[in-house]
């Protein structure tokens, strides 16, 4: 039998189910179709962002390979987050990034390859004409030792000397009361109150006494800024009870200016939390014009304001300082690498001012 539209159930049923098949059909393609463009899209996407993230990871690349060569172990780098971006930087991109990863404006320049040349081949600084050597694969470590009596701790008299929290060492004036050590050590926003500084302090012991720091000179420039061309501190400590002054007790360290780069310094130092004194030999590099690098394994907190100490007598107790850790980083992000404000017409104006 036929319907009132001349067509029989059956063929209705067959045309609605071939209208139902239609239908789904378009629907899967105009699905398919915005799946595809979405891809397109992303596509697109990945290709425009890609020269930005392969820059970003190139720059975290550059200054990894470039503390490799100036800073064995120093600041870490970002990791590459994708394969794909590590691999989309070209070896020019790479180069780009590295020349200019300085900070602008930067007093000490950040650890680039433009300061790697600089470190390795440069002829050395202010004072000298000895080149600056070219860098040991491997730094030498630091070694415990039993100490000298000018190189000493500083330390809270209110907290004790085994919370020392920075290294100090005599250096020679003619009142005999003078220490050296890094400003970011005793002045932050004044001058750090009730320190003391133990020379010769070894396993708990205080062989040659506490003097008490009487007085804290730093430069206008730390005080207003923190120039870390200027991370240098001279104290004046007060006398014994019976007296005598500080250098006639432990003698002293000389103090020398615009010496250079490139010679071999030693610098006995106090790490943190421990009694015992470490010591380690090896060449005062130039990072730049106004800091020096020093690259000796095992030297943590604790360890700034310790002398660099050039020409060391037979005994290993007394030399020149020339440097003292501090200045760029504040001494260093790594215990494997020290740095020092160089010593030049600055410094040595902060000494005969501390001195007089």
């Amino acid at each position: 039998m036929e319907g009132p539209e001349g067509l029989s159930r059956v063929a209705r049923m067959r045309q609605r189910v071939q209208a139902r098949k239609r239908a789904r059909a378009r629907r899967a393609a105009l699905a398919a179709g915005v799946a595809g463009f979405a891809v397109i899209a992303g596509m697109l996407g990945m290709a425009l962002s890609t020269p930005s993230s392969a820059k970003a990871m190139s720059v975290d690349g550059a200054l990894e390979s470039a503390s490799v060569t100036v800073n064995p172990s120093s600041s870490p780098s970002s990791s590459p987050s994708t394969s794909a971006s590590t691999t989309a930087a070209p070896p020019s991109a790479l180069a780009a990034a590295v020349s200019g990863s300085a900070s602008p404006g930067s007093a000490s320049p950040e650890p680039t390859a433009t300061a790697t040349t600089t470190a390795v081949a440069a002829a050395a600084g202010p004072g000298s004409t000895a080149a600056t050597p070219a860098r040991p694969t491997s730094s030498p470590i630091a070694k415990p030792f039993g100490g000298t009596a000018v190189a000493g701790v500083l330390y809270k008299t209110d907290s004790g000397v085994s919370s020392h929290f920075c290294s100090a060492s005599v250096v020679h004036s003619d009142a005999g009361n003078l220490v050296i050590t890094a400003a970011h050590c005793v002045y932050s926003d004044g001058p750090k109150s009730d320190i003391a500084f133990a020379p010769g302090f070894h396993n708990g012991t205080l062989p040659y006494g506490s003097w008490a720091v009487t007085k804290v000179v730093v430069s206008q420039s730390w005080k207003s800024s923190n120039n870390p061309d200027q991370d240098v501190a001279f104290l004046q400590v007060a006398p014994s009870s019976s007296g005598a002054s500080l250098e006639s007790v432990t003698g002293a360290d000389k103090i020398a200016f615009g010496q250079g780069f490139g010679m071999p310094v030693t610098v006995p130092a106090y790490p943190q939390g421990s009694d015992t004194p470490i010591t380690c030999t090896a060449p005062a590099v130039k990072f730049s014009s106004t800091q020096t690098e020093w690259d000796c394994r095992g030297y943590p907190d604790g360890t700034s304001g310790a002398p660099f100490l050039t020409g060391v007598d037979s005994s290993g107790e007394k030399g020149t300082v020339i440097g003292v850790i501090g200045g760029y980083q504040q001494g260093g992000d790594t215990p494997d690498v020290s740095y020092s404000a160089y010593f030049g017409s600055a410094i040595q104006a902060l000494y005969q001012s501390a001195s007089s």
